[in-house]
């Protein structure tokens, strides 16, 4: 513990004599100007279509050459390589053609579009608006007087396609239908949180940003929404409402709404790290704001000044902001991101989010002249990003694709300065430098390695596996596949490893002996118990392995659980691994020497309320409260006679405590004909407590005094 302490206070320490070192440096060649340069990755020229402009660019997961680009009217082209093709691969309103289509509105992908094995593979869905349609499934205006002449739409899409192919939509499914007045009224927005993992409750929840409409602003629907919906088929209904929405139990609030902003919203981005906070762009009249909402969020009546983070210049393109999330250019990290357009010159202005009723609003905006060689009086830029969160603009006018990067003339001043830097050091102070240099980048690549270590260790190895009692087979799965990648017999198993900790504390193969038994399970559950009471601090970890060895020597390594601190990276709990490892070892064991094996007694089901009641204890003093969760039901016998039999009792527990395991099994069964069946069950767990290691003997003498005790009063 102590060295693990000094260990991190001496890296606190390096780590800060660095960023001392590099700061000074960095001051010393830091450019004046802002500006940032405009460099072309995709012409998009190829494509031929008039009356249509670029809506969205889509970064494909999975896929870091390939994007899909959708325009205004519903078609969407493959960007590969930074070459387009000239043909869309998806028309919206051919796709739909029976239906009074206006226009694409929002498109998403799917968190699973590039995992092949869970559902919303190769899936993605869009929000459009038509002419109104008569179904139940539609939410709708309460006052039924006022007419809705449009249905805005989300339908979910399914593609089938190879790497090298052209995209073909194959299936769809309309998810939600929601009822407005005008076309601009529409779904603003479709998207997933990107920073919930697989594993989360709230992973694959759908967030619809609906706009505002003047007409019916006292109805919580149509007064600047944002909706959380599982868009994944339920019973007759096309999608499911999450159980922790914010407005269930309101009656008033429809129970898909999980923000109400009172005013039109533009955009929202998710705040890293926060499954519950939003910042979000609304519009009032005076112009744009940015404000910090959180679920359940009702601000109808008023906005918090405290929620408002940024005032944006008034602007009559509405062009949304995004949160940096990128890591090539530093000067932008963590900044909040906005185009504006001043005569002929674009600047890109990057924010520090703080409220404004700290009156440093001013002080934390940067502006970043954007360099273009190509530049047009009518450009119109677009801002988007790339899959590792940089910046990528569209122009609509020349159809361009450009990234950002730092201007050729600002690169050749900073080396210039680095140069004039070093040659005005004396070589004791270069000579530092370097080795700082380098010893820091060892240090970082040691960190990248161990992360890199970590995160791969779990995909290494196998995930899971099943027996076949039948077929005498066993099937090995990987992680988060539900189909089985392998499956062998058996009986071409020679040797079986139960590893805690990358230590062996089972072994079964045709040298062993005994091969396996119930003295040799009770001795594994001890150590696992054992292991259970250790607390999870300072990132220990905690693992369970299976190693298997076939008649070929080739090996499989299952591990069945991983944890490291509080979080657990397997899907089962330790005492279901512990049962699922016990359980085949004794199918192993009694398949390669099925004549040798006795017959187990010990049931591996106990391992969880034995190991609980372990948790449970925290001091031997508290022994009495863990006999009463053994939930002995009180024998019916009068007093005088549990008095009586008082010393047979203690002289039969007696000596089942100083018995070797397979005894004491046997001496646990209470023949005298005073005693309940349930007593003799009681005195049954008490025994298999102490042969486990939870009790010692004082404890066990303090139980067995208990469980007189309540005979007695019986």
């Amino acid at each position: 513990m102590d060295k693990n302490k000094r260990f991190t206070r001496y890296r606190l320490y390096f780590i800060c004599t660095l960023i001392a070192v590099f700061s000074q440096l960095a001051y010393a060649a830091e450019p004046e100007e802002n500006e940032l340069e405009l460099a072309v990755i995709a012409d998009l020229t190829n494509v031929a279509f008039s009356n249509d402009q670029w809506h969205t660019v889509l970064p494909v997961l999975g896929d870091k050459n390939r994007y899909f680009i959708a325009t205004n009217s519903g078609k969407i082209y493959q960007l590969n390589n930074n070459k387009i093709a000239q043909s869309p691969f998806f028309d919206l309103k051919s796709a739909l053609s029976k239906r009074n289509i206006t226009s694409l509105t929002a498109i998403t992908l799917d968190p699973n579009f590039n995992y092949r094995e869970r559902d919303g593979y190769h899936t993605f869905y869009t929000a459009h608006t038509e002419s109104s349609k008569k179904t139940k499934q539609k939410l709708a205006p309460v006052n039924t007087d006022i007419k809705a002449p449009y249905d805005s739409v989300v339908i979910r899409w399914q593609l089938t396609y190879q790497p090298d192919q052209m995209p073909k939509y194959s299936q769809q499914r309309e998810v939600i239908r929601i009822a407005i007045q005008q076309p601009q009224e529409h779904i603003q927005q479709l998207s997933f949180n990107p920073y919930i993992e697989p594993w989360h409750d709230d992973f694959g929840l759908l967030f619809i940003a609906l706009s505002r409409n003047e007409a019916l602003k006292n109805e919580p629907l149509y007064a600047g929404t944002i909706l959380r919906i599982k868009p994944k088929k339920n019973g007759l209904s096309n999608y499911a409402i999450p159980a922790n929405n914010p407005f269930i139990k309101n009656t008033d609030v429809a129970n898909e709404i999980v923000f109400i902003a009172g005013q039109k919203i533009i955009h929202f981005d998710w705040i890293k790290k926060s499954t519950h906070s939003l910042l979000v762009q609304l519009k009032q009249q005076e112009g744009h704001i940015l404000v910090q909402a959180k679920l359940g969020d009702d601000w109808r009546e008023t906005i918090p000044q405290t929620q408002i983070k940024k005032h944006l210049s008034s602007i009559n393109t509405q062009r949304k902001t995004l949160f940096y999330h990128g890591r090539k250019i530093k000067a932008l990290w963590g900044k909040v991101l906005h185009l504006q357009q001043l005569e002929n010159i674009w600047l890109l202005q990057a924010s520090t989010l703080t409220s404004v009723i700290d009156n440093v609003e001013s002080e934390q905006n940067t502006h970043y002249k954007l360099i273009h060689n190509d530049s047009s009086e009518q450009a119109q830029f677009s801002l988007h990003q790339t899959h590792n969160g940089e910046l990528l603009l569209l122009e609509q006018q020349q159809q361009r694709l450009y990234t950002l990067k730092k201007p050729t003339t600002v690169i050749s001043e900073v080396t210039h300065a680095d140069d004039q830097l070093l040659s005005d050091s004396n070589s004791n102070t270069s000579i530092f430098i370097l080795f700082t240099i380098a010893l820091a980048a060892s240090y970082f690549w040691y960190l990248r390695q161990i992360g890199t270590k970590k995160q791969n260790f779990l995909h290494e190895q196998w995930a899971n596996f099943e027996v076949n009692v039948a077929s005498k087979s066993l099937s090995m799965y990987k992680r988060h596949a539900k189909n089985a990648e392998k499956t062998m017999n058996i009986s071409s198993i020679i040797c079986s490893e139960l590893l805690l900790n990358d230590e062996v504390i089972s072994t079964i193969n045709l040298d062993s002996t005994p091969i396996f038994s119930n003295t040799l399970e009770e001795q594994i559950l001890a150590v696992l118990a054992k292991e259970n009471q250790l607390k999870m601090i300072d990132d220990k970890q905690r693992k369970i392995q299976v190693y298997l060895t076939d008649d070929q020597q080739v090996r499989y390594l299952f591990c069945l659980y991983y944890r490291v601190g509080n979080i657990r990276h397997t899907k089962l709990k330790y005492h279901e691994v512990i049962n699922k490892a016990l359980d085949w070892q004794w199918t192993f064991a009694q398949n390669i020497a099925p004549d040798t094996i006795e017959k187990r007694q010990l049931k591996t089901k106990q391992a969880q309320p034995l190991i609980k009641a372990a948790i449970q204890r925290k001091r031997s003093d508290d022994v009495v409260t863990q006999v009463n969760e053994i939930s002995l039901v009180k024998v019916p016998q009068s007093s005088d006679k549990a008095a009586t039999n008082n010393h047979d009792f203690n002289n039969s527990a007696d000596n089942m405590s100083g018995q070797n395991p397979l005894s004491e099994n046997k001496a646990t069964t209470v023949t005298h004909d005073s005693f309940d069946t349930e007593f003799v069950a009681a005195l049954d767990r008490l025994v298999s407590m102490k042969k486990q290691g939870y009790l010692d003997e004082r404890e066990f003498n303090i139980a067995k005094a208990k469980i007189l005790k309540d005979s007695n009063n019986a």
